[in-house]
């Protein structure tokens, strides 16, 4: 279910691009646009009709949304975020110290801690 909403969702966009794109502009928009004949559709009746279905589409977007977190809530209320870390094992494995560890700067032989300068 959430697919086809995902589907929907993502026409449901590309028309609203669409249609925000070719409506004419008003010349409020920082003086883009020059207010003049502007857009592909620059009729009154056309605007309107225009400016109508974006709200329509607007509303079926938020709508959507809406649904989308919805449905994904049903389908997923059994997994939690929690229980996808596990905690049974401990981050680090406890290191026997007989078996080939490196010696500490502390336990480390003098003549093992590097070359003497002689000056």
């Amino acid at each position: 279910m959430s697919t086809v909403l995902l589907i929907i969702q993502l026409i449901i966009s590309i028309i609203l691009t669409g249609l925000i794109l070719i409506q004419r502009s008003e010349g409020g928009a920082l003086g883009i646009g020059g207010g003049g004949g502007g857009g592909l559709m620059s009729g009154r009746s056309a605007t309107t009709s225009i400016a109508r279905v974006t709200g329509i589409l607007g509303a079926f977007f938020i709508i959507n949304c809406l649904a989308l977190s919805v449905v994904y809530q049903i389908e997923n209320k059994d997994n939690l975020i929690i229980d996808d870390v596990t905690v049974s094992q401990p981050l680090t494995q406890p290191v026997d110290s007989s078996e080939g560890t490196t010696p500490l700067a502390e336990e480390t032989p003098a003549e093992d801690a590097g070359p003497e300068k002689d000056e």
